[in-house]
């Protein structure tokens, strides 16, 4: 390949090589339509330049190309400028790619992820969301064409702040994009796409109370009688969530023949389960009645609770189906919206604490995976202990 003769500009800058530590990227034509981008740094402990070179990748339009090989000569030379030394860190070459080539191939091993059942759905949709929002990001801020270089901690902050700031979405949303951005950045770190996780480091932000609120007996009694008269297989569902706290995304794709009524358990599949893990959960006497006329005439490879008014059937059921159902009860009854429909899992593992069930047995039957998980839904007490303010000890 032929070599473009050096500039003047380089040439009088690689003389004074004592007192300069870099020549900025330009762009260079050579044989055969091939530019380069090529940039001189230099050597540690040495008086001379060492010559690094990137290929721009051809493109039918020469001006978008153009437009292109100048954003990469500008992202190399912000970098030089900063200090950056190629010696020191390792020449990233696939950094120079665009941030939206980067963002697809993500995706596109997300989409074998979950054809391969290593991914959920709800994940990969959400992967998708979060995606969707930080290209509008980019668009707004005028920052289209970016580099997969330029995702760093700066643009990583400035996004987080739009979500937070200007979207106003609550702190717990923003630690949800971080955790996402942490694991972008990973998967690009450890790709050779950028030199470092430009997300390590950042900090959550402190979440306040969760809106949602533990059902009061006399509610609960409402609701019942409520959804026993109007909806008793949205009830049957209901109690499935309360008494097996089995999450609604779970529920939703639960079949019949995961319901063993002789041995009062639930079998939760690795496929279905939101830690990826098998499950087993105890069917309570009062469930146990509701599913026996829930499952008559079913079959085995129906789902459990189906899109059709959540019978037994082979229509999927949408996990928001099932959220509008409780919204609709709730305003029906003219609950307050802090009973929120994930309030019922967090209602039962707090009756369980109240009855003195035992700490062990609560989090086998919530499937959490460390007790401490288990200890957060225990109730705070708020007025004097009966049993401590009648125990005999003294000084």
């Amino acid at each position: 390949m032929a070599k473009k003769k050096m500039s003047a500009t380089q040439n009088s800058q690689l003389n004074l090589t004592a007192f300069i530590d870099y020549v900025p990227a330009e762009v260079q034509a050579t044989k055969g339509n091939n530019w380069l981008i090529v940039y001189y740094v230099k050597e540690p402990s040495k008086l001379k330049m060492k010559r690094f070179r990137h290929r721009v990748k051809k493109m039918s339009n020469k001006t978008l190309r153009m437009r292109y090989a100048k954003k990469m000569c500008s992202a190399i030379n912000n970098k030089l400028e900063k200090g950056w030394s190629p010696f020191f860190e390792g020449d990233y070459a696939q950094q120079y790619k665009t941030l939206d080539s980067v963002i697809n191939t993500f995706l596109e091993q997300a989409e074998r992820k979950h054809r391969d059942n290593l991914l959920r759905k709800e994940s990969l949709r959400a992967y998708k969301s979060y995606f969707n929002n930080l290209k509008q990001f980019i668009d707004e801020k005028g920052l289209k064409n970016i580099l997969a270089v330029e995702f760093d901690k700066t643009f990583v902050i400035d996004f987080l702040d739009y979500i937070y700031f200007d979207r106003k979405r609550s702190a717990r949303t923003h630690n949800n994009y971080l955790n996402f951005l942490n694991q972008f950045g990973i998967f690009l770190n450890e790709r050779k796409i950028i030199p470092a996780n430009p997300a390590n480091g950042i900090p959550k932000r402190k979440v306040g109370k969760k809106k949602r609120e533990i059902i009061p007996g006399t509610i609960k009694n409402e609701i019942f009688k409520f959804l026993a008269v109007n909806n008793i297989t949205y009830l049957t569902l209901c109690l499935t969530v309360y008494f097996c706290f089995i999450r609604r995304t779970e529920i939703s794709k639960l079949q019949v023949k995961h319901v063993n009524l002789i041995k009062d358990t639930i079998f939760i599949p690795s496929y279905i389960s939101k830690n990826k893990k098998d499950g087993i959960v105890t069917i309570p006497n009062k469930l146990k009645k509701l599913f026996i006329k829930h499952l008559e005439g079913s079959e085995n490879d129906m789902f459990l609770f189906s899109g059709s008014q959540f019978k037994p059937g082979y229509e999927n059921l949408k996990p928001r189906k099932i959220s509008g159902e409780w919204a609709k009860m709730r305003n029906a009854l003219k609950f307050k919206n802090e009973y929120q429909f994930y309030s019922l899992k967090d209602s039962g593992i707090t009756q369980l604490f109240l009855l003195n069930v035992p700490l062990i047995k609560i989090r086998d039957q919530a499937r959490h995976y460390d007790i401490k998980i288990t200890e957060t839904y225990a109730p705070r007490n708020y007025k004097a202990d009966e049993f401590l303010r009648d125990l005999d000890f003294n000084f």
